[in-house]
């Protein structure tokens, strides 16, 4: 079997202010003697909207949430092949200290900040940076691993013989720890699952390290849906408006569902894909745990301004 030795990195391009007084982040490195955003490699099995987060905060010390994705970078670094994920990202809280990584920032004015980027590809993230909208994201996920149906029937530890009650593996729990840095980087806060426990325990990670309610939706549950898909249809439509940054937990079955719903409702932005491609940003087909984000123009919900889509499976 080959290995995959391609290095692979994540990172964001920081602002603050707005308008004119917009200014950019940019890190020196001493032991590179160069300019750039804050960045570094994954750590194994890490989610990559999260390992952007890490990094920035070892960094810089600074706290962000990420907004809209930026041009990947592919290119060599040490004769190995290197792609760097970035996305527009402000800050939330933090204080610069000098480090073993980087022992300069600067807050510059985008014809400055553009100006002192040592490498050029950098060019076309900040260029993005700046002609970026600011977004809210609506995540649509699938529950982690789950214990099998036939194994739940005969499992002493059924007494209800009720699929809703069907838990989590121990996989799924460590996928359900796993996601709570992706949604964090996002900044979620309204959490909307399947009423069913193996949804439920999904994002009560999450929950909990945020201190956040969770709103369960009996509309999106497998049995719920089976008997009333309409429902689950109309209710997805209402969520695809929330005002904040969402996340919505639902089962297999229901996904295409979802999906249809969110395709009826959102308006694609014409820079984002070519439109006979538009099927592809709302497919069903997601693996335990995997989720696709929705970044939703924070002026006009109804518009998409880009997807994504993270697998956390194992």
């Amino acid at each position: 079997m080959a290995i995959d030795k391609t290095v692979r990195a994540a990172g964001a391009v920081i602002t603050r202010g707005e308008g004119n007084a917009r200014e950019y982040l940019l890190v020196h490195r001493s032991y590179r003697d160069d300019w750039s955003f804050p960045k570094g490699k994954l750590d194994p099995a890490e989610d990559i909207a999260g390992a952007a987060i890490r990094e920035v905060r070892e960094e810089t010390g600074y706290a962000i949430q990420l907004g809209l994705p930026l041009p990947t970078q592919s290119y060599k670094a040490n004769g190995k092949p290197k792609i760097v994920n970035y996305w527009h990202a402000e800050v939330l809280a933090g204080d610069f200290v000098p480090n073993n990584e980087v022992d300069e920032i600067r807050w510059l004015p985008f014809k400055q900040a553009r100006a002192l980027l040592t490498y050029e590809h950098d060019a076309d993230v900040i260029d993005a940076a700046k002609n970026g909208r600011a977004t809210s994201p609506l995540i649509v996920m699938r529950h982690t691993q789950a214990m099998k149906r036939a194994d739940w029937t005969v499992s002493l530890s059924n007494r209800s013989n009720r699929d809703a009650d069907r838990p989590l593996t121990a996989v799924g729990r460590i996928q359900a720890a796993g996601v709570v840095p992706a949604l964090a980087a996002y900044g979620v806060s309204y959490i909307h699952t399947s009423d069913s426990t193996r949804c439920r325990d999904t994002v009560g990670p999450y929950a909990t390290a945020r201190s956040l309610p969770i709103g369960l939706e009996a509309t999106i549950s497998e049995e719920r849906h089976k008997e009333d898909s309409e429902a689950a249809k109309t209710r997805i439509a209402e969520l695809a408006y929330a005002d904040q940054p969402t996340v919505i937990c639902t089962h297999r079955p229901v996904l295409p569902t979802v999906m249809k719903a969110l395709k009826a409702e959102f308006i694609l932005d014409e820079s984002l894909v070519n439109i006979s491609a538009n099927s592809e940003l709302f497919d069903p087909a997601l693996s335990p745990g995997s989720m696709v984000v929705y970044h939703r123009d924070f002026l006009d919900l109804q518009r998409i301004l880009a997807v994504e889509v993270h697998i956390h499976g194992m």
